[in-house]
C-alpha cells in the first residue's frame, strides 16, 4: 500500500509543513513504507490531490495533514473510491474530529498512525457537500461563521476563538423560525440552533453529542429552542462538556429547551424569511434550507494503534476492515 502525506502549510497558526515534513521522513523511513508528501496550494486542492491519488485505483492509505477542513476535502476527494483509506494528522485550530477518539496526541504520534488499521466509518451527506463529523445550523454555526477572524489573534487557539465568536454572535438577533423535518417527523417553532451530529465533539471541543458513534448508521439530531441571553450563558458550559446530555436523554434542567433525537434524514427550512448559517465541519455559509442524510459505512478512516486497542463510545470495534 502506498502512503501518501497531503499537507496543507495554513493550517493552525504556523506553516504545518516546516515541523511536519521532517516527522513524517523519518517516521516513514522507519516503519519501511513506500510514501509520497504532497502540499497543497489553494482551499480545495486536497480534493483534487486526493482524487488524483484516488483514481490509480491501487491501494493507497491518504494522510490529511491540517485541520477538519483538510480532512473534509480528503475525504471528498476519494469518496466512492473503496481503494483508498484515510487517515488524520491533526494540526488544525480545532481538530475536533479526533477528540472523538481521545485527541491529537495518538495522531500526531506518526508511527503509532501508520501502523493503525481502517475502520469503516458514516459520514454526512448534504446538499451542500459532505461532513465527517457535525453538521449544524443556527447560533453555533454563526459563530463558527465568525471564528476566523479572532482564530490568527497571538494566544487565540480553536477554544478561545470560538468563545469570542459566541460573544459576537449573542450581541445580535437570535433564533430562527424553523420547520425541521426528522425522519418521519416535523417540527415547527423557533429555535436557537440545530446541531446534527455523527461524531460527539465541534466548535473547539463543544460535545453536542457526547454519545454519538460514528459508526452506527444513525445521526444525534440536537435542537435548541430559542432562548434569552440569560439563559443562553446557562446552556454554554453545560453543553461544552455534554453536560445537558445523560446518556441518550436529554437532562433534566434542560428537557424544556432541548430535543434530541436519532436520525437517519434531515429536511430543515426558514419560515422567518432570514437565512440561517449552517456549517460543515467549520465550513460556512449562510441558506435558507437545508437537507441532510446518513451515509453509512461510506469512509474507511485509519486509527492510530493504541486508539483501536481504547474502548470508546464513538467507535463499534467489530467494523476494523484489516483483522
Amino acid at each position: 500500500m502506498r502512503h501518501v502525506f497531503i499537507v496543507n502549510p495554513v493550517s493552525g497558526k504556523a506553516d504545518a509543513s516546516g515541523s511536519l515534513v521532517p516527522k513524517i521522513i523519518q517516521a516513514a523511513a522507519r516503519q519501511g513504507v513506500d510514501y509520497e508528501i504532497l502540499l497543497t496550494e489553494r482551499p480545495g486542492h486536497g480534493v483534487e490531490l486526493a482524487q488524483q491519488q484516488a483514481a490509480a485505483g491501487e491501494p493507497v492509505r491518504l494522510y490529511a495533514c491540517g485541520g477538519d477542513g483538510t480532512l473534509n476535502e480528503v475525504l471528498r476527494g476519494v469518496y466512492g473510491c473503496k481503494n483508498a483509506q484515510v487517515a488524520c494528522v491533526p494540526c488544525g485550530s480545532g481538530n475536533d474530529f479526533v477528540r472523538n477518539f481521545g485527541g491529537s496526541a495518538p495522531f500526531l504520534d506518526l508511527e503509532n498512525l501508520i501502523q493503525g488499521e481502517a475502520v469503516s466509518m458514516d459520514l454526512i451527506e448534504t446538499d451542500q457537500g459532505l461532513a465527517a463529523a457535525i453538521c449544524s445550523a443556527g447560533l453555533d454555526a454563526q459563530v463558527a461563521y465568525g471564528i476566523p477572524k479572532f482564530r490568527r489573534i497571538p494566544l487565540c487557539g480553536g477554544s478561545m476563538a470560538y468563545k469570542l465568536s459566541i460573544l459576537q454572535a449573542v450581541s445580535g438577533p437570535l433564533g430562527h423560525r424553523l420547520r425541521i423535518c426528522a425522519d418521519d417527523e416535523t417540527i415547527t417553532g423557533d429555535f436557537l440552533m440545530l446541531a446534527l451530529c455523527n461524531g460527539s465533539t465541534y466548535g473547539g471541543g463543544f460535545m453536542a453529542a457526547p454519545q454519538a458513534c460514528m459508526n452506527d448508521g444513525l445521526l444525534e439530531l440536537v435542537l435548541v429552542r430559542k432562548i434569552s441571553r440569560l439563559q443562553i450563558a446557562r446552556l454554554i458550559g453545560d453543553y461544552q462538556k455534554g453536560l445537558h446530555m445523560q446518556g441518550d436523554q436529554v437532562a433534566p434542567a434542560y428537557r424544556d429547551i432541548i430535543l434530541a433525537r436519532k436520525v437517519r434524514s434531515l429536511r430543515l427550512d426558514t419560515l422567518d424569511g432570514r437565512p440561517i448559517v449552517v456549517t460543515r465541519d467549520g465550513e460556512c455559509a449562510p441558506y435558507s434550507s437545508l437537507r441532510a442524510h446518513v451515509l453509512p459505512a461510506a469512509a474507511q478512516i485509519v486509527l492510530p494503534r493504541s486508539v483501536l486497542n481504547t474502548e470508546l463510545p464513538a467507535l463499534r470495534k467489530d467494523t476494523i476492515l484489516n483483522r
